[in-house]
């Protein structure tokens, strides 16, 4: 089918003019699939050109409509735009007259928000003494534009706590370095594309400042600094947009795993350099963080370049729906809750630029799941402050999303304070998305969550506890962009300690880190989980693990999860339970019956000093003691082995990888093939003089919701 259609048509007395538009590849796909129908049928008695026609008028439809959304964004963008006296029309994005007027309502009545109100202060006049972003680029990193991506986060955190600085305080000094910062930025040559997250954190740091600062800006500056989105920003993302339309031709709005269905070229048509062009139909962070940069630009350009900001605005809408499905069906996030920090705040940014220039933001912010991320961000937080940071996650991340949340969704109970994590670094994000305190929520906060879509259980002894137990544990599928083979893995905090550890994130730099290779590095392979391996053999990269049962009985809170796919068992089964006693002891038992492929390990990392005496090993750590005792089977004991990759069989670049220092595995040795059905049984106790769990007490998974009920007095009526 051709692949452009054209058009002649007569103008008044200056004759017939031609023109020739190209048919977007939905318009192909869609007549191409009519076609096989049979609806243009080579017998059929229909005018030979009614299939031109169909063509023709889907083409017009698109043109129009495309023209359409350009107009409305223009008067959609006048009519909520500040206009500087020399005639340059900026949006004001996110940051608006509004909401200026509720923070300075608010600092009067709200301690709290009087206090972030000073902690932006602070920070913006911090900045006033140290280089630009620019400066520090030139200087330090020799305007290598690869070191960009760096900077890229400090950026956003500066220009944006800067120009609020400005905003409501209206002192020259913050107007004037935030203007020295946006041109710098501005003139650097390249914001380096073939890292396009990292151009999108300028570009949104950029177009942030844009908006805020634009009232003290010379017309030149105006020129320079929307050239510098559009050129640096705009234009590559709209070349990535059609270049995709192109290569993922079974439908461009569609979900697709993390690694591409198709080759992809290293390079777009004009030769722009470029790692990645297949963000806009993948689903994982990249998506939502890329798209949230343009579309900030091309609002805060749409006033002056409209039919631009349109194309890039509309593509971009449509590229968020497969980031944005990540967040089903209940919050939790694949790859981890560091990114998943990252994405949901993005999020919060992209619907409220929107909201706050065209007044409506695509229903976007009705994705499926996105609600119920601060249930998931606040219980993947331990009593120690630190994340089960599985997958490439860190142990800490910015909670800026969850006053946004809270507000958005009606969420009061969304508050990162009884977490005891440290706050936000972004204070502009914080105090924007802050209504005041109210009145405090009469909601009981659960000591356990399932998240069901990923596999995911977080149980706790108390809220607002530093010293409180805590459990996380992972099963799901393992397939995402920073995945590990790691079904199984569990976390464990108490007495303000973390017990058990998860490695989380790893070295990026490694080769082919984000390529099949990944899982021949110890911190992403099974070795390097706090799980069970089988003749250290990885768990299969498509495998999927499910919690099969879960409950909340006073004494005995618990999940078993199904870990049998991952191991590629084909007959039998392997099983893990981990239940929370009495809000002090973890148990974690795993069973295993039918074939499995050689010997069994059961790890668990940690940087505790460990001794060791047969079935019991005592770990301290931080002045406190844990002990943890094997219940099954008969014989087994513990071991220690080294973490450090060079030591193990996933020793692949090992001089490159993490070392893994001050950590060791605590392990248990079996050999399951002949001993199956084999049960591993672990009890982990912080204080083993009042352990009220023996060897008599030890059920199977399968009777475990049953014997909760039958040990518990409070159950059996009080005997």
């Amino acid at each position: 089918m051709a692949r452009s259609i054209a058009f002649t048509f007569r103008l008044g007395n200056e004759g017939i003019r031609a023109f020739r538009v190209p048919i977007p590849a939905e318009i192909r796909r869609s007549i191409d699939g009519v076609s096989s129908a049979g609806i243009f049928d080579a017998q059929s008695k229909e005018p030979p050109m009614s299939r031109t026609c169909l063509i023709a008028f889907l083409v017009v439809i698109h043109v129009l409509s495309v023209a359409g959304a350009a107009s409305r964004l223009r008067a959609q963008t006048v009519s909520q735009s500040s206009t500087p006296g020399n005639g340059v029309i900026v949006p004001q994005i996110i940051l608006t007259d509004e909401v200026l007027a509720r923070l300075k309502a608010l600092r009067q009545t709200d301690p709290a928000i009087a206090q972030d109100h000073e902690v932006l202060i602070a920070a913006a006049r911090a900045y006033l003494n140290e280089p630009t972003i620019a400066e520090e680029f030139r200087t330090d990193y020799k305007g290598d534009p690869s070191a960009l991506h760096g900077l890229s986060e400090e950026a956003v955190e500066r220009l944006t706590t800067i120009a609020m600085a400005w905003r409501v305080t209206e002192e020259a000094r913050y107007a004037a370095r935030g203007r020295q910062e946006l041109l710098g930025l501005a003139q650097i040559d390249s914001w380096y594309p073939a890292h396009f997250l990292g151009l999108t954190r300028i570009t949104l740091a950029v177009a942030l400042g844009y908006s805020w600062l634009s009232g003290v800006l010379e017309a030149q500056d105006h020129e320079i600094i929307r050239t510098a989105l559009v050129d640096k920003a705009l234009k590559p993302g709209i070349a990535i947009f059609d270049k995709d339309r192109q290569y993922f031709d079974t439908g461009w709005v569609r979900p697709h795993d993390w690694l591409p269905p198709v080759k992809v070229p290293d390079t777009l048509p004009d030769g722009t350099a470029t790692a990645d062009i297949s963000w806009p139909v993948a689903s994982f962070n990249w998506n939502i963080v890329c798209n949230t940069g343009l579309i900030v630009a091309a609002l805060a350009v749409s006033g002056a370049e409209p039919d631009l900001a349109a194309r890039v605005i509309e593509s971009a809408q449509l590229s968020l729906r497969n980031g944005l499905a990540l967040f089903a069906p209940d919050g939790a996030w694949p790859e981890g809750p560091m990114y998943g920090a990252l994405s949901a705040r993005d999020t919060a940014i992209l619907v409220t630029a929107l909201d706050s220039v065209l007044g409506h933001d695509f229903d976007l912010s009705e994705a499926a799941g996105l609600p119920g991320f601060g249930d998931y961000l606040i219980h993947m937080t331990g009593p120690t402050g630190l994340l089960f940071n599985y997958g490439d996650s860190d142990t800490a991340t910015d909670p800026v999303v969850l006053p946004w949340l809270s507000h958005r969704f009606g969420r009061p109970d969304y508050d990162w304070s009884k977490t005891g994590a440290p706050g936000s670094s972004h204070p502009a994000l914080n105090l924007l998305w802050r209504y005041g305190a109210g009145v405090s929520p009469q909601v009981r906060e659960p000591k356990a969550l399932w998240f069901g879509g990923r596999g995911l259980v977080a149980m706790r002894s108390a809220w607002n506890d530093a010293d409180a137990t805590y459990v996380g544990f992972k099963a799901g599928p393992l397939q995402s962009h920073h995945n590990n083979l790691d079904a199984g893995t569990f976390v464990i905090d108490a007495k303000g300690v973390r017990w058990a550890v998860d490695l989380g994130l790893g070295n990026y730099d490694l080769p082919g880190y984000f390529t099949s290779k990944r899982f021949d590095y110890y911190r992403t392979a099974t070795i390097g989980q706090n799980t069970l391996a089988f003749g250290g053999a990885n768990q299969q990269v498509m495998g999927r693990a499910f919690v099969e049962d879960f409950a909340q009985v006073p004494g005995f809170t618990f999940a078993i999860a199904d870990l049998s796919n991952p191991y590629g068992a084909e007959s039998g089964s392997v099983r893990r339970g981990v239940a929370l006693i009495n809000d002090a002891s973890v148990l974690i038992q795993d069973e295993i019956s039918g074939e499995v492929a050689g010997a069994v390990t059961w790890t668990m990392h940690t940087e505790a000093e460990v001794s060791l005496d047969g079935a019991q090993a005592v770990l301290k750590q931080d002045g406190q003691e844990m002990t943890a005792r094997i219940l099954s089977p008969e014989g087994a004991r513990f071991e220690l082995r080294s973490a450090n990759p060079c030591d193990t069989a996933y020793d692949a670049d090992c001089d490159a990888q993490n070392a893994n220092t001050d950590l060791q595995r605590l392990m248990i040795a079996r050999d399951a093939q002949n001993q199956t059905p084999l049960r591993i049984t672990v009890l982990i106790l912080s204080d083993p003089a009042r352990a009220e769990f023996d060897v008599s007490q030890l059920r199977p998974l399968d009777d475990w919701r049953l014997a909760a009920t039958l040990i518990n007095p409070t159950l059996r009526g009080g005997e």
